[in-house]
């Protein structure tokens, strides 16, 4: 145990660690199985999934195993987990106008499908689980609210429970943003398979990766139906060579392209078997943290599943100065942590605030004139601004030994007893 004769590294003392720890998620599984995938895709000169002189269908194979692992019907493989959001948005039949309630802390991509769906982003509180709070959700439904994003913010699952009976009550879809949580549950159930549609990410700081990917899930055929569609230049089509497309029942529209790639896929289906034991190790080092932890003075992240998080640990401070000062000595004890998005919301980016889009006119964003009575500002949500002013996050990954677990506890105990 550290004591108080125990320099902190940022006045000059040794730090408890000076090797990087390895908090890859499926970025550190990468091995010659993903190698061997990807080189047999290359091999069949088939890298498009749906058609080719060797087909393989890999992108396929990697929509099934998501199916089996996480107990839902459809899958749709797609090319980030942006494009998972969109296309679930399209599923539930969010139009142009439509009010969508979004947690104030997330990444920008889920207040950018959004727009794309030419809808309007509402900003609703988190709770001490950094997620969605049912009651803020709840107060910020109106006649236009369409629909509503829970994010499962850093593996951690959103309390669903209560966000499934408040949508319910009053008709309001449900897409989950789960990018950050794929193979994390929330009471026996895989997160992304409560709501109407799931959306999950395969960039490469997720917990697996296909470099760039994404996938939406569904038990209903309809969202499936569209969103499989739009992803697809709207799924009914003459190509070049003379094939016509037409792999769903729908009524046709103009769609996009947001298709999984076959190597993409391949690699994805290799990491998704991996995913159990991940999720698994990382809440085991998680938990670890937090016992050998618990005596001290800090608010520990509320953990709606008490099975726990993983892939981080995060506490709270007394006060904003507090957590940048104990972000900057972990740091130098070369234990990678910071404030939650930099302490800072969602709608704090420019172009949230400024109610820009890449396009001078058109809803839902417009250069002079904003279609409703929305507007966005820094106090907007006071209670989450709070929170992540206070937050400290320490990174997590799956493939951490004891040692690391060691190094991370005592950094944080040697830091607290000097700051708090």
């Amino acid at each position: 145990m550290a004591n108080r004769s125990s320099r902190l590294a940022i006045e000059g003392g040794s730090p408890v660690r000076v090797t990087p720890l390895n908090t890859a998620k499926g970025m550190g599984y990468l091995d010659d199985e993903e190698i061997y995938a990807a080189t047999e895709v290359l091999r069949s000169r088939s890298l498009f999934r749906y058609y080719g002189p060797d087909l393989l269908r890999k992108a396929e194979a990697f929509e099934r195993r998501l199916e089996s692992l996480l107990g839902c019907k459809h899958a749709v493989g797609v090319s980030s987990g942006t494009a998972a959001l969109q296309c679930g948005l399209v599923g539930l039949h969010v139009q142009e106008g439509d009010e969508v309630i979004v947690p104030a802390v997330t990444f920008i991509a889920t207040v950018g499908a959004v727009v794309n769906a030419r809808a309007v982003p509402v900003f609703a509180e988190v709770d001490e689980s950094l997620n969605l709070d049912p009651a803020s959700f709840a107060a910020n439904i109106t006649e236009k609210t369409r629909a509503v994003i829970p994010v499962h913010l850093a593996n951690v699952a959103c309390d669903m429970d209560p966000i499934m009976a408040i949508a319910k009550r009053h008709d309001v879809r449900v897409l989950e943003d789960a990018a950050q949580a794929i193979g994390v549950t929330y009471r026996g159930r895989s997160v992304g398979t409560f709501g109407d549609a799931g959306a999950f990410s395969l960039q490469l700081d997720k917990n697996i990766t296909s470099g760039e990917g994404g996938a939406m899930v569904t038990d209903d055929w309809d969202v499936y139906d569209r969103a499989v569609r739009y992803q697809d230049q709207g799924g009914q089509f003459t190509t070049s060579k003379g094939e016509v497309r037409d792999h769903t029942s729908g009524e046709p529209f103009i769609g996009v392209n947001l298709r999984m790639s076959e190597i993409a896929g391949a690699i994805a289906e290799v990491q998704v078997q991996r995913l159990p034991s991940m999720i698994e190790a990382m809440r085991r080092a998680a938990q670890t943290i937090r016992r050998r932890l618990s005596d001290l003075p800090v608010e520990w992240r509320k953990l709606p599943d008490e099975s726990g998080e993983g892939g981080s640990v995060t506490m709270f401070f007394e006060r904003a100065e507090v957590a940048m000062r104990f972000a900057d000595a972990l740091r130098a004890e070369g234990i990678p942590a910071g404030r939650v998005y930099g302490g800072r919301p969602v709608y704090a980016n420019p172009a949230v605030l400024g109610q820009r889009t890449a396009w001078e006119r058109g809803a839902p964003f417009r250069s002079r004139e904003f279609p409703t009575d929305r507007s966005y500002y820094l106090g907007l949500c006071p209670r989450s601004e709070d929170l992540l002013q206070r937050s400290l996050s320490v990174q997590i990954g799956p493939r951490m030994d004891g040692q690391d677990v060691d190094d991370i506890v005592q950094a944080v105990r040697k830091v607290a007893e000097h700051l708090l």
